[in-house]
């Protein structure tokens, strides 16, 4: 499914009553979503750290620090946990052998795919509890939503869907 995305000349203007219905409405889904049982619970902070690895490859430490909005030492801790439980490795970086990538394991890439699978299932159910017609609007509205989330996080808001 491909979305075709139209750049008004003026920014639209999207109501108060909106903004603040799909924010509550993100905010439970994902809360919802997230708190779906799974045997390897794992912190808000731990399951970014492996995602963010997951789609962006081997990063180091103080990538991950800036790229996760934490201090050094607080990323330091997370590593250190998920270290712990086998779900990352330290390698040593090309051309810099005094810095280390973190990239996840084989474990952490089972993790993850359980995760997937369990959260893919809840949501598949609950959208089948829709009509064919709100399926359809959740449908054209995904890569729009997505496109949001991939937004930088800055003061400034981006402009018109020019994907940020």
């Amino acid at each position: 499914m491909t979305s075709a995305v139209v750049t008004p000349s003026a920014p639209a203007v999207v109501s108060p009553d909106a903004v603040a219905a799909l924010r509550t409405a993100v905010l439970i889904l994902s809360r919802r979503m997230r708190y779906q049982p799974l045997a390897d619970e794992l912190s808000a902070s731990e399951a970014a750290v492996l995602g963010r690895i997951g789609r962006e490859g081997p990063q180091t430490p103080g990538a991950l620090a800036r790229a996760e909005h934490v201090q050094p030492p607080s990323m330091t801790r997370i590593l250190e946990r998920l270290e712990g439980r086998g779900l990352l490795r330290r390698d040593p970086r090309p051309g810099d052998r005094r810095q280390v990538l973190i990239s996840r394991t084989p474990a952490a890439e089972d993790l993850v795919a359980r995760t997937r699978e369990v959260r893919t299932r809840w949501l598949t159910d609950l959208l089948s509890t829709l009509s064919p017609d709100d399926i359809d609007t959740v449908e054209r509205a995904a890569p729009i939503l997505a496109a949001l989330a991939e937004c930088p996080d800055t003061a400034a808001p981006p402009r018109p869907m020019d994907r940020c």
